[in-house]
């Protein structure tokens, strides 16, 4: 029978906790101590992490082992080629939260077009601030990336009758989305989303020279860490270009200057775009089909590099 270690706590359903434990020994964890990471790693067939930094704890496993990642992103784990070069499997959740990011960033166009927050702001300290909204409506609309949440933010912005054009470095397509090269994207769009992959050829890539080149109100939205220079942006907001910024998805908060926090213009969400219920039960049941797979042989969401 095969030993399964769970580190963390995870909100799973009894249907969920049963159908793990049908596959090996569960060992469950609210948060597992250094001594019983080292324990895990010495015995374990399966590991199961969340928050827990896996960098060193996958370079430890046994060849032949299994690492279940409860997440999509993977590239700022360093260790990764090393771990599965020591024979280690490893697999992520892939598209878990596809819809739950894609809502939410339709949220932050809306709460920047609309000025929401700002508003919300102001009323509960007693002033009505008389700034004008625009819709989104015979906007251009530019996305950056038409991967699964690029496609269903393309899919949610649609009623708006809004025109959708979009740089896909794959040059994947959708239904009444035009494809564009980076540089007209930029130029011609009221409105960026940004809901492409963090990598070594997207990390930075709207930066001084990119942000120049957008509209001096356009709004510009981001649900990917890592793609926009902060600190550029910053600079550009103090000069007053931008109608409105929209971002969310940080590695850590120091990443971002204090004063984009405190611009009026800015609204700013903290890695909570992917965090639905709908969502969680996805990433769990990918997570068990993920642990099955391995343990039937056919490991299934393997991270190759």
């Amino acid at each position: 029978m095969k030993k399964i270690y769970i580190l963390e706590q995870f909100d799973f359903s009894n249907e969920q906790l049963e159908k793990l434990k049908s596959l090996g020994d569960v060992k469950l964890f609210k948060k597992a101590s250094q001594k019983e990471i080292t324990e895990a790693v010495a015995n374990a067939d399966v590991v199961m992490l969340d928050w827990l930094d896996p960098t060193n704890i996958i370079t430890k496993m046994k060849k032949g082992s299994f690492v279940c990642l409860p997440f999509t992103g993977y590239g700022w784990i360093t260790t990764l080629k090393q771990a599965l070069d020591n024979g280690v499997v490893i697999s992520n959740t892939p598209h878990y939260s596809t819809n739950a990011v894609a809502e939410h960033h339709l949220g932050l166009i809306l709460d920047v077009a609309k000025h929401i927050t700002l508003f919300n702001n102001e009323l509960k300290q007693g002033s009505v601030p008389f700034i004008q909204n625009t819709e989104l409506g015979g906007k251009t609309i530019g996305i950056i990336g038409l991967g699964h949440i690029g496609k269903r933010l393309a899919e949610l912005l649609k009623p708006f009758n809004a025109n959708l054009i979009t740089y896909s470095r794959s040059m994947k397509t959708a239904e009444g989305v035009k494809n564009v090269d980076l540089i007209t994207l930029l130029k011609e769009s009221d409105i960026i989303c940004v809901t492409c992959d963090l990598n070594p050829v997207t990390s930075n890539m709207l930066s001084t020279k990119e942000l120049a080149m957008m509209k001096d109100n356009a709004i510009l939205t981001t649900t990917t860490y890592g793609i926009i220079n902060l600190n550029a942006l910053e600079e550009y907001l103090n000069k007053g270009k931008f109608f409105g910024i929209g971002l969310e998805e940080f590695m850590d908060m120091k990443d971002v200057p204090m004063s984009l926090l405190e611009n009026p213009k800015v609204v700013c969400t903290y890695h909570r775009a992917y965090d639905t219920e709908e969502a969680e039960k996805n990433r769990l049941d990918i997570a068990i089909a993920n642990i099955e797979a391995y343990i039937n042989g056919k490991p299934i969401n393997e991270i190759k590099l």
